[in-house]
């Protein structure tokens, strides 16, 4: 059987010997970028990244740079993800600020042994995002009385759930239940808040 962490490594150590190989990339309808564990470009077909200029599309350039126009890392970049070795790919959509399309990226590292070496970014993009949506639609199920969220095989709150998922969120109170918990002073919050 193949070792493809071996394989991806003799890549970017053979980076000459391999660079033939990568024009077979230049067929696929879809963006390849790979990159080094600074993220630093080693390679791109730049499919699909229409809003990256000609001129900025730089070998050797830090990734954020070429495709975001950033100087530096962001908190929301995806390399923060990689902290735990077990993790063997990341899968996002984002909209270009630039263009308007989403895009579809899956991050894969590249390891040798227990070191990541480098990172392969594969770019789609989602031609019709709420198709995208539907075909990859995550259902919850909610307690018919109680609106607990199973996950798996465990019923717990909503707030619970949505701790478990890494999302942050606080309490108010709707204008529904304003009314009926505050009815003296529902009216006057209610247009407070519309202003």
């Amino acid at each position: 059987m193949l070792d493809c962490f071996k394989i991806s490594k003799n890549i970017i150590d053979n980076l000459d010997y391999f660079s033939e190989i990568f024009l077979l990339f230049d067929f696929i309808g879809y963006n390849i970028t790979l990159l080094d564990k600074d993220l630093n470009i080693i390679y791109s077909n730049w499919r699909d990244l229409d809003f990256v200029p000609e001129k900025n599309r730089i070998i050797g350039e830090k990734c954020y740079k070429v495709l975001r126009g950033l100087s530096d890392i962001r908190e929301d970049c995806w390399i923060d993800k990689f902290n735990n070795k077990y993790i063997k790919d990341i899968k996002f959509i984002k909209k270009s600020p630039v263009d308007g399309k989403f895009r579809d990226f899956t991050i894969i590292p590249i390891f040798d042994r227990d070191n990541i070496v480098g990172y392969v970014q594969i770019i789609k993009v989602c031609s019709e995002y709420v198709e995208y949506q539907k075909a990859n639609k995550e259902y919850i199920t909610l307690c018919s009385k109680c609106k607990k969220v199973r996950d798996k095989n465990e019923w717990m709150s909503f707030e619970n759930y949505f701790l478990r998922l890494g999302l942050t969120f606080s309490h108010g109170l709707c204008p529904d239940c304003l009314k009926e918990l505050y009815p003296d002073y529902a009216d006057e919050i209610i247009n407070k808040r519309k202003t």
